[in-house]
């Protein structure tokens, strides 16, 4: 009988480091599956509407963690299988680490690609202005040269904010008036503000005109009319249209440059501008048509009139572009070249689509881009403003389009709806295709008017403009950091 003790085998060592390879794997893929489970139940508890979701109403990459959930899974329980035969590897204190190691590494990949599934998603995460008290009007906002600095005009006044949501400063308005109206542009830096009476005077919109500086918050001029007046802010003139003329005012000083004499019958209905021209429209009673004009800013000069076919009712008029001149009246969006001429025009109504009345559409690249419906489903669609034809569309499907705004690098921003989630597109402005996936907006709390300008790189500012002291009126949102 032979008793030599015999000599323990010990595997090669390729066939050690085999093992060790697919412990670490199996810490990786368990850690990774713990992961996604923890996900995938944060999703069903926090993101889901309701207790149960649809192929539409689930969470964006809740399908791909059920997908990845039971691969990774019975991968990691197959490798585990073959690991637990090599119960010399696994009692090893430095093995135990190297694997504790390796799973807590493999999070990070397992990190990214869960924001991969969830695609871009952006929240609440900046700067907010509390709520305000329900009987403050909203009147409109000004976003001066695209510089972070944001002025929200209320009926009581102006409060302005910087980049960061701190307050720069705050204009009341003058005792027993309320503002009512801004002017479109703000070159400059100095925008238009007009004023109404309390109610009991009779005093129009209109009826006080203020210039205001917007990087100091101060009130360079004010002047008193008779009755109702639009405003314009075009070049270096304050353009303001009263009842029988259109007054040319030094933007800076307030003293008058020129008058241009409106007939009885007829009222301005409309005024705006670019460069070195002032734009404005009259209807007339009597049967006499509309009319479209061009004078001079800096001397009042008319440069031409043409007439318009529009038949609408008084106020259904509006400029959606001075330069090139796009002019919205009732059955169509009228185009002009810079002489009069018309170049063309795009149907309210068509064959293919409608204009939706709201939001407002956005001007960018020679193209004027609007919200449209074909039936149920909504869309956004560029038409030239050289010609009126239509460049591109791109559907939206049941998703309401909420509003608009230029973007950054050629694109066009669009704010969307559906039944469960808010979505932010970014639309090739010149081809109409979208350049990433849409982002998901977290539960903001939007109402149902507002508007929305690019902040930051990476973030975006929103300013509710409904009267509701449920919503905060202005706030920044940013890409989500975390779960």
């Amino acid at each position: 009988m032979d008793n030599t003790p015999r000599t323990p085998h010990t595997p090669p060592l390729s066939e050690r480091l085999f093992g060790l390879l697919r412990l670490v794997v199996t810490a990786a893929l368990g850690a990774v599956t713990l992961l996604y489970c923890v996900l995938f139940l944060k999703m069903g508890l926090a993101d889901m509407p309701g207790r149960w979701c649809g192929v539409d109403s689930c969470p964006r990459g809740m399908g791909w963690l059920l997908l990845f959930i039971p691969l990774l899974g019975i991968a990691a329980g197959l490798l585990w299988r073959s690991v637990r035969q090599a119960a010399d590897l696994r009692r090893s204190c430095l093995v135990r680490v190297l694997a504790v190691v390796v799973a807590l590494a493999a999070l990070w990949p397992g990190w990214t690609g869960y924001e991969w599934m969830r695609g871009p998603q952006m929240d609440l995460f900046g700067w907010q202005v509390p709520t305000q008290p329900v009987s403050v009007k909203p009147v409109g906002v000004w976003n001066p040269d695209r510089s972070g600095m944001l002025v929200r005009a209320r009926a009581d006044g102006l409060i302005a904010f910087n980049g960061e949501g701190r307050k720069n400063w705050r204009l009341p308005a003058p005792d027993g008036t309320a503002v009512c109206a801004l002017s479109g542009n703000t070159p400059s830096g100095i925008g238009l503000l007009a004023y109404e009476g309390d109610g009991r005077d009779g005093r129009g919109c209109g009826s006080q005109v203020a210039a205001v500086d917007l990087a100091e918050g101060r009130r360079l001029w004010h002047k008193d009319f008779t009755a109702r007046a639009l405003v314009a802010a075009v070049g270096t003139a304050a353009v303001v249209a009263e009842e029988g003329a259109l007054v040319g005012l030094d933007l800076r000083g307030g003293g008058e440059r020129w008058r241009v004499a409106i007939p009885r019958e007829c009222r301005v209905e409309a005024v705006d501008g670019a460069g070195d021209r002032v734009l404005y429209v009259e209807q007339c009673t009597g049967g006499a048509p509309s009319r479209l004009s061009a004078v001079d800013a800096t001397t009042g000069a008319r440069a031409w009139q043409t007439s318009l076919p529009t038949s609408g009712p008084p106020g259904g008029v509006r400029f959606f572009s001075a330069q090139p001149i796009a002019v919205r009246v009732t059955d169509a969006v009228l185009l002009f070249d810079g002489d009069g001429q018309a170049r063309g025009s795009v149907p309210v109504s068509g064959l293919e689509e409608d204009l939706l009345p709201e939001p407002a559409p956005v001007v960018t690249g020679g193209l004027l881009v609007a919200p449209v419906t074909a039936g149920k489903k909504a869309g956004l669609s560029a038409y030239s403003l050289t010609d009126g034809h239509r460049v591109w569309h791109a559907g939206f499907g049941k998703e309401a389009v909420r509003a608009l705004a230029v973007g950054r690098g050629g694109e066009v921003d669009v704010v969307t709806s559906g039944p469960w989630w808010t979505y932010l597109t970014h639309v090739d402005a010149a081809k109409g295709k979208r350049r990433e996936e849409p982002t998901i907006l977290r539960e903001l709390p939007l109402g149902s008017r507002f508007v929305f300008f690019p902040g930051p790189p990476g973030s975006y500012v929103f300013v509710n403009l409904d009267q509701s002291d449920a919503l905060p009126p202005t706030f920044d949102i940013d890409p989500v950091r975390g779960w």
